[in-house]
């Protein structure tokens, strides 16, 4: 819209919120599309050994994990 903002009615601000949205989703609807066709996998990342302390600490306790990284560094 050429109005400002402060100069519209609430129906105005509305329709122009809306067709800023419309813009935005168009726009990342767009980026997606383009992303997708890249030969880039997706998916989660193998477990790496913060995955493995992070799953020990929660199923086992923080002790368990401790011992995990000490046993590591040796």
């Amino acid at each position: 819209m050429s109005k400002p903002w402060h100069e519209m009615t609430p129906e105005e601000r509305m329709a122009d919120r809306i067709a800023k949205n419309r813009e935005i989703d168009q726009r990342v609807s767009q980026k997606m599309v383009s992303g997708v066709s890249k030969d880039i996998p997706r998916g989660r990342a193998p477990k790496n050994v913060l995955d493995k302390f992070q799953e020990i600490k929660r199923t086992q306790g923080m002790d368990a994990a401790a011992e995990f990284v000490r046993q590591k560094k040796a």
